[in-house]
């Protein structure tokens, strides 16, 4: 119960915080605040809180079995005309008044393991949900991750877009000049408005695909769409040289610390106690009882014995044992031991391919982290060559030896080298943290 009221606390909590989000528009959002605004406010991970709730009673409901259960009863009749007389057992015409009072107990001595296995399986799959909430919260921050590097790439081509327009603006601001000097004719000038609108179309291109992948991070963080979201583009993980870590020991990390291969190794673990609670089945059971009871009798027409004394003397005491032992039961019992052993094999199989899968998702990941570090290295060395390119391509168009085609060409190789860098670098960026995330690191730190 408490654990369902800290649960509705914190879903109100997150349903101010949303509200009060609603007015924060100057606030600049890092990486790691987007991942825990994301968890915070995602009905999947509150669903999943709510489900490891009722797992947790569950076991102790397990647990609370192995105890003898209690019960009391009681019960009042009035018998008027033609009834049984308790005091006699005999049929009589005469009214009567009567209860009684009954207290019992009973308690399971053996069922086969049954209550044991039972209390395990509620162990792990209150273990499993523990990290069923994890790999959901994982996913969520994996994928606002890889949103906000997506709106990260876009606010970066937006601004070289941009930076391209006032270039171009420049251009053909500097050769309306010169065709006024006659350094230049009216094709090389109508060749520059040509640019600019070229320039202007990508700028607003640009600017929605920004405002796509900014609706995109707001829906993956559950944020309020008509709320101005800025992120911090500023940060990067330093570049170090190529991560020369062995793929097979980040594997082997990967598989003792994901949340799928602790809960594909969990199902195995359910599996093989539902296989021998289903074995147990074939075994006697033993089970213990007691009980208490006592009654009161009155004829309605004459003085009865006092209360207390009848209580006394109708006192009642019951002591039993129970033995149950299968025979046969339509082969029923057999047939779920071997509906058991094949489930347990299916979820064997399932961790194998759990495993493999893993072992291949990391082995990608490595791959695609070196590749985009050679990738920006290269960008790197693109960009500087297309700049010093683009600066003697301009050099050259001002004293008249280079055309304004030429000079455009020369531009956009410069603007295509300039979005290369910037998608190798974010490609870096998210590579790493993927990565980093496989080698046991938290996606979220404190």
């Amino acid at each position: 119960m408490k654990n369902l009221i800290t649960i509705a606390l914190t879903a109100g909590m997150a349903v101010c915080g949303v509200q009060a989000q609603e007015a924060d528009t100057s606030r600049i959002w890092n990486l790691q605040e987007c991942m825990r605004y994301a968890i915070e406010n995602s009905p999947q991970a509150i669903r999943q809180q709510l489900t490891n709730a009722n797992l947790k009673a569950s076991y102790h409901e397990a647990i609370l079995q192995h105890l003898p259960s209690l019960s009391g009863s009681t019960s009042v009749s009035a018998g008027f005309g033609r009834n049984v007389d308790p005091g006699t057992n005999t049929y009589t015409t005469v009214n009567t008044l009567s209860n009684s009072y009954n207290l019992s107990a009973g308690i399971t001595v053996f069922n086969g393991l049954q209550l044991i296995n039972n209390t395990r399986a509620g162990k792990i799959s209150k273990l499993r949900g523990e990290e069923q909430q994890k790999q959901v919260e994982d996913n969520i921050s994996l994928e606002t991750m890889q949103a906000y590097y997506d709106f990260a790439y876009t606010l970066g081509t937006q601004t070289l877009a941009r930076e391209q327009v006032d270039a171009s603006r420049d251009n053909l601001r500097q050769g309306r000049r010169m065709m006024a000097l006659g350094l230049k004719g009216v094709a090389d000038v109508a060749q520059l408005e040509a640019t600019l609108a070229a320039d202007e179309y990508n700028l607003i291109k640009t600017e929605n695909n920004m405002r796509t992948c900014e609706l995109k991070l707001k829906e993956v963080m559950n944020y309020p769409p008509d709320a101005k979201l800025k992120i911090d583009t500023a940060w990067r993980y330093a570049i170090p040289e190529m991560d020369t870590t062995d793929a097979s020991e980040i594997v082997d990390v990967a598989l003792a610390t994901l949340p799928d291969t602790r809960m594909s190794m969990m199902d195995v673990r359910l599996a093989k106690l539902d296989l021998s609670t289903a074995k147990a089945s074939l075994f006697p059971s033993l089970s213990a009882s007691a009980g208490v009871g006592t009654s009161y009798y009155k004829n309605l027409k004459e003085d009865a014995t006092a209360f207390s004394k009848q209580f006394k003397d109708n006192l009642s005491k019951s002591v039993s044992a129970s033995l149950s032992i299968p025979i046969f039961g339509g082969w029923s019992r057999q047939t779920n031991i071997v509906r058991k052993r094949n489930d347990l094999r299916s979820s064997e199989q399932a961790h194998i391919e759990t495993q493999r899968q893993i072992a291949v998702e990391v082995e990608q990941a490595v791959l695609d982290l070196n590749g985009a570090f050679a990738e920006r290295k290269q960008a790197e060395k693109q960009v500087q060559s297309q700049s010093m390119a683009y600066k003697v391509a301009l050099r050259k168009y001002e004293e008249g030896l280079l055309s304004a085609l030429d000079l455009q060409t020369t531009a956009n190789q410069l603007l295509d080298a300039k979005a290369k860098l910037l998608n190798a670098e974010m490609t870096w960026q998210a590579k790493r943290k993927q990565v980093d995330y496989y080698k046991g690191i938290p996606l979220l730190s404190e």
